[in-house]
């Protein structure tokens, strides 16, 4: 029952199929009271230990709607998804904050190293200020990379839409070639070809660069995977899947963090082959 809830079936409809297996069928509320049955499970998961040095980490914030003295309101909610040696991802840790507050990330980020964490290679993040405070005070030991999809956006944001298509593949590029030395080369052309038409843009693109290329420094077979926050995006993605199909916000913070350890417990992540042994894929539900 409670697997069919976290994958979407709404409480009455799990009610049908049990009663259509056994002759007996469960209330809504049932449904309900076996789902939060997790939360011993869940307590766990929070507290359990980490490993002491994971390759990467990505680390972002998301939204979902929650009910408040009545009214639905925005509940953020931080999250960290590690990478560790063997090339195996993690979800580290999630908890509500809200991602302007560098307090609230340094808490999570505190939680990680209580539990374990001594050194993390790469941090993976957008350009969001707070983060990068929180991760330069908890890990300052850590290489820094800014995920190269949002500079992007950010820098096609001060050119006209209908030139996004001539500037986008030219911008890309920078991102995409097969060594440091070539995308430095790149960023010298577009900086040249761009800079009395759109100063702005090339501006933007000049700041915080240097994190924008870091990955280049790093095996190049984990380049896609690390240049970008796809991977804790994906997993946001999954659990909003399941939220959007109770068409309906969450009765207080507890429902939907319980609903986001569910979701993660049900995902099956897809390693990566680190240098020293291969790891590969391994599950059935990959993201």
């Amino acid at each position: 029952m409670c697997d069919m809830f976290v994958g979407g079936v709404s409480t009455s409809r799990v009610g049908e199929v049990v009663e259509g297996l056994t002759g007996t069928q469960p209330s809504p509320s049932t449904v309900s009271r076996v789902f939060h049955t997790l939360e011993g499970e869940f307590t766990a998961w929070k507290a359990r230990p980490l490993a002491n040095e994971y390759a990467y980490a990505f680390a972002d914030g998301t939204y979902f709607s929650v009910i408040y003295a009545g009214q639905k309101h925005k509940m953020p909610i931080l999250a960290a998804v590690g990478i560790n040696l063997a090339g195996e991802r993690e979800v580290l840790a999630f908890s509500v904050g809200e991602r302007e507050y560098q307090s609230a990330w340094e808490e999570l980020l505190e939680d990680i190293k209580r539990r374990g964490v001594q050194r993390i290679g790469l941090w993976i993040t957008d350009g969001n200020q707070a983060t990068i405070n929180a991760i330069e005070i908890k890990f300052s030991d850590s290489q820094r990379q800014r995920c190269v999809k949002h500079k992007m956006d950010n820098v096609l944001g001060y050119i006209p839409k209908g030139q996004h298509d001539q500037v986008k593949a030219e911008l890309k590029a920078i991102f995409y070639q097969d060594s440091r030395q070539q995308a430095d080369q790149e960023v010298a052309a577009f900086c040249e070809k761009f800079q009395a038409l759109y100063p702005t843009a090339v501006d933007c693109l000049r700041r915080d660069l240097e994190a924008c290329l870091t990955f280049y420094a790093f095996p190049k077979a984990h380049w896609k995977t690390i240049r970008t926050t796809n991977v804790i995006e994906r997993l946001f993605g999954e659990v909003k899947k399941r939220s959007h199909k109770m068409a309906a916000a969450f009765r207080n913070e507890n429902s939907c963090l319980l609903m986001f350890y569910a979701v993660v417990r049900s995902l099956k992540f897809r390693n990566i082959s680190m240098p020293t042994q291969e790891a590969g894929p391994t599950n059935l539900h990959k993201i």
